[in-house]
């Protein structure tokens, strides 16, 4: 088995590819239960809740990319979902419905302008 490159990964919004991403992660998560009976030597669990969160981040772009990186600060500004797609590669994502929860620019004199959002995953993440 070889090793996945990065470059072919994205992020869409909709159906609308958001422009200048470099990167993004997702974290995705099982609350645990301990369910262990009295005499088992062994803790046992199971899982309660599901959830997930990530961040994806790239060079500014929102000016220029109204259904994209636009789109998530709109979001983040109204509180509202945006339908998101994680692309590990052309075919294979991640998707969901989230929250916009943060939103970070940098910008330094000597150096290019960068932006960077979190969210949340609100209800069920599939992959595809």
């Amino acid at each position: 088995m070889t090793a996945k490159a990065g470059k072919k990964g994205k992020v869409e919004v909709g159906a609308n590819q958001v422009a200048e991403i470099t990167g993004w992660n997702a974290d995705i998560s099982a609350d645990l239960e301990e369910t262990t009976p009295l005499g088992k030597d062994w803790k046992e669990h199971t899982a309660t809740l599901l959830g997930g969160e990530g961040s994806a981040e790239g060079n500014w772009a929102i000016d220029s990319d109204a259904n994209g990186q636009a789109a998530l600060q709109t979001a983040l500004l109204g509180g509202t979902e945006v339908a998101l797609k994680l692309y590990v590669d052309e075919t294979h994502y991640y998707s969901g419905q989230a929250f916009i929860s943060n939103m970070s620019v940098g910008v330094e004199a000597g150096g290019k302008v960068e932006v960077s959002f979190d969210f949340t995953f609100n209800g069920a993440v599939s992959y595809n």
